[in-house]
C-alpha cells in the first residue's frame, strides 16, 4: 500500500508541475505577444511617417512609394464612397 501511495504522490506533483509550467508557459506567451504587438506598433509609425514624407512629396525608395501610391490610390477610393454615402443621406 505504501508503494501505491508513493506512485500517487509522484503522479501528484509530476500534475502539479506540469499546471505550473502550463501556466509559465502561458504568461510567456502573453508576454510575447505584447511585444509582437510593440512591434507592429512600431512598424506603423515608420509607414505613417514614410507616408507623410511621400505625401510631401520627398523623394521616398521606389518599392515604397508604390506601396504609397497604393494607400493613395485606397484614400480616394474611400473618400469617393464617402461622397457616396452623403449623397444618398440626403
Amino acid at each position: 500500500m505504501s508503494n501505491f501511495m508513493d506512485k500517487v504522490g509522484i503522479m501528484a506533483k509530476k500534475a502539479a508541475d506540469k499546471t505550473g509550467d502550463v501556466v509559465e508557459i502561458g504568461k510567456l506567451n502573453a508576454k510575447i505577444l505584447s511585444q509582437q504587438q510593440s512591434i507592429s506598433s512600431i512598424k506603423e509609425k515608420i509607414g505613417d511617417r514614410l507616408f507623410e514624407r511621400y505625401q510631401q512629396g520627398e523623394v521616398v525608395p521606389e518599392e515604397l512609394g508604390e506601396l504609397c501610391r497604393q494607400i493613395a490610390e485606397i484614400q480616394l477610393n474611400i473618400s469617393s464612397m464617402q461622397a457616396e454615402i452623403q449623397e444618398i443621406k440626403q
